[in-house]
């Protein structure tokens, strides 16, 4: 049964064919062609619709189950992003001072405060960094998991169930 235009086309190409084989003009033959297609096209397309309604429909509601599932995992890297976020910031506008300050007031020599503030901004960097990769490989890894359930209920809903076929 035909359910696209591809397949329309193809209907069309039969349908000329066939027609062929009658003695009537070409004019007549594009009319009764276009006739035929139109009144099939009209009892196929709403019900082809509807079938993709229906998989995108359970598609959506699939994956809003999953979210509904990993709600608390999602919640749970939405934090710790916020708070790795918040530590940066405090960080360099509070820490960073508060330590410079404390090397000024010990009197230490300024290119060693200098190289020793240097020192502490790249580790600090690197291991908020290194926090920040395994928080998003966790993330990424959480998001493919829903993708996967997702095509394999997708994958369900496509596929024709027993009583279907």
């Amino acid at each position: 049964m035909p359910n696209q235009n591809g397949n329309l086309d193809g209907l069309k190409t039969i349908l000329w064919s066939s027609l062929s084989q009658l003695e009537i003009d070409n004019n007549a033959k594009e009319k009764l062609v276009q006739s035929i297609l139109y009144r099939i096209q009209d009892k196929i397309e709403p019900k082809v619709l509807k079938e993709k309604l229906n998989i995108l429909y359970e598609y959506e509601k699939h994956y809003l189950e999953l979210l509904k599932e990993y709600k608390e995992e999602i919640k749970f890297a939405a934090n710790l992003q916020e708070e790795l976020r918040k530590e940066r910031a405090k960080f360099f506008s509070e820490s960073l001072k508060e330590v410079s300050d404390t090397l000024k007031d010990s009197e230490v020599d300024s290119k060693v405060a200098s190289a020793w503030i240097e020192d502490l901004v790249e580790s600090y960097t690197r291991s908020l960094d290194l926090s920040s990769n395994l928080m998003e490989e966790n993330t990424v890894d959480m998001i493919g998991e829903l993708r996967k359930q997702t095509r394999k209920a997708t994958q369900s809903v496509n596929s024709p169930t027993e009583t279907e076929k």
